[in-house]
């Protein structure tokens, strides 16, 4: 009974205390000064979200305490300390919060403030966090905002904000700076080792340039270093006095020095500098670091042999050193890393043989990479060892000359898997699917020389599929379902396409049979593929007409080729209104009729080739709104009319190239025409420094990368181009019916490297701007009525390497250079031309019209050639031509001439005669340079190097 007393009144007692609590914890919540509410609820009426979506701004009730509201923090006193609004997506402005004097703590991540950054944050005395990541702030930030003395926390990664860091105070409290995805520039001011309390800097894509200051080493408290993608140059500090640095990234600049004493670092996990300018030997203290967990040194500049090391017990889980100039042998010590899950030493010059049974020490590995180096992989494995491999999830042994590959049997783990271009032969062994339990994603067996498959196959749920250049025959396979990626290109496969392929490739981003013998109709099922990117079906035997559906799938499709097949008909007309082409080759196939005026919705187009077809059309100046246009070829079709699209706006400032060859158009060169080509003028320095070649690549999946080419008449050849520098330019109108002048603004495009205007009714002089044109490597004016002088600014082309101006009505002196000096017979066929390199003297260095002496030199030479031809007589021969000879310098200099010309006149009845001559006759010359020529036109993947520009 009196411990029943004693629990009821314990239970009062408790009950009491309970009470009394909540009385004080809702006397202590419920403290919000009014001006502090007032402030907050105008803030939020200046504010635009939706309130589906927030969870913070929507749950502001007026009538409850302001301190209680969510993202809200208050002092004792009941004003607001703290403000967090992350990720409420609002709009709108954020000026009420000038009035919040009171707050330390500002967290506004990931909203839509569209303005600079409001410079009352300077105002806030206590202000310890400013929190602005994602902002859309825009605007260059005021450098006093990085000398607050209170901030600890300054956050503006991700906005479009740029400026300079200021020099630090001496009394900085900052421990976190994080300005990533900015467009911060300058250097690190020496003065940041005054942020003694400074942890984690996070500078990652900015525009940061100089080295890193010697004085941050001074910083003891460093834990996170993010330097990325900037353009940071020098030596790569080794911050030894900050022993609780944990994480190092400092890939994608331009550091070209490594210290070689990485001890101390006790605490290291994660070190990552690829992508730089480091050069020299891998400092073997990183091998030692207790902590280590993750070295990324790929990408660099890395030479010699990496030295055996002794005792080295590391945790290293990834060890990336790929794309250096390493050599010798592989490491032993690599093979006694047992936590090791990742080893990629692709694109050095390892060399020596590896044996796979090295391998069956690291049980943990996951993924290997050991491509593009000198090494040969010995597979002879004994069946116990072979069990005892590791099994990898990723194997690549590009280029690593396997005899056999028995040895991947009992990988039930593998998921992608690279054989590319290591002398396989024979048949493609059929249980190669099923391993892993038919788990394999990716597989690239490409540059080889398998012949078949091992029947019966079954290709699995392959996502990627690369088969590319073997020696493949019969009929096409069916690709995996619900594959992403098929390459069956530069095989020798030679049946129909099956009807029924496009149910396969109804996910597909990436299909390609092209360099195959292929023939048939283009089956519609291939449009079943609303994801389709690529589609490569060129250099077959195709034949039929082009799928109208193809049009319609435009809208997904970036890349279309269909050239160098028999495609007849009409191209289909309807493209869709959201086109998103960038290539469309088409070339060197029968199609006619007129271009489809859908093709305008294809405003994402960079090339468009067409040549060498029966196309019957205008010259299309209704493309000029294709702002995107590189590349133009309408050549060997049947376009005519003019060119002159004058009172039409054009776009065409991305063109680079463009060939409308042998057609049918006509009119006069309109200066504006030159005028409107941008991308040929810019300096030529300028467009030298943006080295890349023209292709996509996608940005949904990777790696899908498409090397665009084009086939061109360069230097006098047919040449496909099979990467396009963005730099490289060239104009070909040849073979046409042009008239009127060659227009002075040619000479405006600095960055010009061909120009063909040959076999045309071109009149009037050689612009003398053609000088300015410092880049032409190849000039083609032969073959119209240009008459004059041979400008002199033409010889101070000193880039030149091929010149004809041949058969015009050129007159004058040829000047002379080194350059033009290699070009004799790039002036046969102007009869008014004189100088060195045809052999004939100048009169006054200038033409002159048929004179006396001349009359006389061709009655001396008519009269000499028949005393040659009948010898009618000594005597006479005496008095006409040995005593002027002996007399006369003007008879001797024409005599000399006399006989050259009779020999050279010899030698041309002999080359007419069939026999042989070592010299080209003006016949034959014609015949080289006329209108016969055959042309080229674009090839698909894969990308090569043929035929390199010289």
């Amino acid at each position: 009974m009196r411990s029943q007393m004693f629990s009821q009144l314990f239970f009062i007692l408790l009950l009491s205390i309970c009470n009394k609590m909540n009385d004080a914890m809702a006397a202590n919540s419920s403290k919000c000064l009014e001006d502090q509410k007032m402030l907050l609820l105008q803030l939020r009426n200046n504010l635009t979200y939706n309130s589906e979506v927030s969870t913070k701004l929507v749950k502001w009730d007026q009538r409850i305490d302001c301190c209680q509201w969510q993202g809200i923090t208050c002092n004792d006193a009941g004003q607001v300390i703290g403000l967090d609004l992350s990720y409420e997506s609002f709009s709108g402005s954020i000026t009420p919060l000038a009035n919040l004097k009171f707050l330390s703590v500002i967290r506004l991540d990931v909203n839509n403030l569209s303005a600079p950054i409001p410079e009352f944050f300077l105002d806030f005395s206590n202000l310890t966090v400013l929190s602005l990541y994602s902002c859309n702030l825009i605007g260059e930030v005021p450098q006093k905002i990085f000398q607050v003395s209170t901030l600890q926390t300054i956050n503006l990664a991700q906005n479009e904000l740029w400026g300079s860091l200021p020099e630090f105070p001496s009394n900085g409290s900052l421990h976190t700076l994080d300005l990533s995805y900015t467009g911060f520039s300058g250097s690190i001011p020496t003065s940041i080792e005054n942020l003694t309390m400074l942890s984690r800097v996070e500078l990652r894509l900015c525009n940061f340039t100089g080295p890193i200051p010697s004085s941050m080493e001074n910083l003891t408290q460093l834990s996170y270093l993010d330097f990325n993608w900037n353009s940071f140059t020098g030596s790569f500090p080794t911050f030894k006095l900050s022993k609780n640095l944990t994480y190092i990234t400092a890939a994608g600049n331009n550091f070209t020095g490594i210290s070689s004493d990485w001890e101390g670092h006790e605490n290291l996990e994660y070190l990552d500098l690829s992508n730089n300018s480091l050069s020299g030997l891998i400092p073997a203290s990183l091998f030692y670091l207790p902590s280590l967990a993750s070295l990324y040194l790929s990408n660099n500049k890395f030479s010699g042999q990496i030295n055996e090391l002794q005792n080295v017990i590391s945790p290293l889980v990834t060890l990336d050193l790929s794309a250096n100039k390493l050599e010798g042998p592989i490491p032993e010590f690599f093979f006694e890393l047992h936590d090791l899950g990742t080893l990629a030493l692709s694109s050095n010059n390892f060399s020596g043989t590896v044996h796979l049974k090295k391998f069956t020490k690291l049980n943990n590995l996951g993924s290997l990479d050991l491509s593009h180096n000198s090494l040969s992989i010995d597979t002879n494995i004994s069946e116990s060892d072979l069990a005892l491999l590791p099994q990898l999830s990723g194997l690549f042994l590009v280029s690593c000359h396997l005899q056999n590959i028995s040895f991947l049997k009992n990988q039930s783990s593998l998921q992608m898997l690279d054989l590319s271009s290591s002398q396989l032969t024979g048949e493609i062994p059929n249980w190669l699917w099923d391993i892993s339990d038919g788990n394999l994603r990716f597989l690239n067996l490409s540059g080889n020389r398998f012949t078949h498959f091992q029947e019966p196959y079954r290709f699995g749920i392959l996502d990627f599929l690369d088969l590319h250049s073997n020696l493949l025959t019969g009929n096409i396979p069916l690709p995996p379902i619900a594959v992403k990626y098929v390459d069956f290109s530069n095989n020798n496969f030679s049946t129909l396409m099956p009807p029924d392929i496009g149910n396969y490739l109804e996910i597909a981003w990436f299909f390609s049979i092209a360099n195959n013998q292929v023939i048939g109709n283009i089956p519609s099922s291939i449009c079943k593929d609303r994801y389709l990117e690529v589609l490569d079906l060129s250099n077959n035997r195709l034949n039929g007409t082009i799928p109208p559906c193809l049009a319609e799938l435009s809208s997904t499709l970036k890349v279309l080729n269909l050239g160098k097949n028999k495609l007849a008909g009409n191209i289909p007309r309807n493209i869709s209104h959201n086109c998103q082409l960038q290539s469309l080759d088409l070339s060197q196939n029968l199609l006619s009729g007129q271009l489809p005026r859908s093709l305008s919705n294809c405003t994402n187009l960079k090339l468009m080739n067409l040549g060498n077809n029966k196309i019957r059309d205008t010259f299309p100046c209704w493309l000029r709104n294709l702002s995107n246009l590189r590349i133009l070829a309408l050549p060997f079709n049947r376009f005519h009319g003019n060119i002159d699209c004058s009172g039409m706006s054009s776009n065409w400032t991305a063109l680079q190239i463009i060939d409308l060859a042998s057609n049918n158009l006509g009119g006069i060169l309109s200066r504006n025409s030159f005028l409107e080509l941008n991308a040929m003028t810019v300096d030529p320095v300028a467009a030298h420094a943006r080295f890349d070649h023209l292709h996509f690549e996608s940005i949904s999946v990777r790696p899908i990368y498409y090397q665009d080419t084009v086939g061109l008449f360069l230097k006098g050849q047919n040449i496909t181009l099979e990467k396009i520098p963005i730099f490289f330019t060239s104009i070909d109108f040849s073979s046409n019916n042009f008239v009127g002048d060659i227009p002075e603004t040619v000479g405006d495009l600095k960055s010009l490297y061909l120009l063909n205007i040959s076999h045309n009714n071109l009149r009037g002089q050689i612009p003398p701007a053609l000088g300015n044109l410092k880049q032409l490597g190849s000039l083609d004016l032969s073959f119209n009525k240009l008459d004059g002088n041979i400008p002199e600014k033409l010889a101070s082309l000193t880039f030149i390497s091929f010149l004809n101006l041949s058969y015009n009505e050129l007159v004058g002196m040829i000047p002379r250079s080194t350059q033009f000096d290699t070009f004799a017979e790039s002036f046969i066929g102007n009869k008014g031309l004189c100088g060195f390199l045809l052999n004939i003297t100048c009169k006054n260095d200038s033409a002159v019209a048929p004179s006396e002496p001349e009359f006389e030199e061709e009655k001396l030479f008519s009269s000499t050639e028949i005393y040659v031809s009948v010898i009618l007589g000594f005597v006479v021969g005496i008095g006409i031509t040995v005593l002027p000879l002996l007399f006369s310098k003007r008879w001797n200099h024409l005599y000399n001439k006399l006989v050259d010309r009779l020999i050279l006149r010899i030698f041309q009845q002999q080359d007419q005669d069939g026999r042989t001559s070592t010299s080209i006759s003006e016949a034959s010359w014609k015949k080289a340079a006329g209108k016969s020529r055959a042309r080229s036109s674009s090839s698909s993947v894969p990308p090569s190097c043929n035929s390199p520009i010289t």
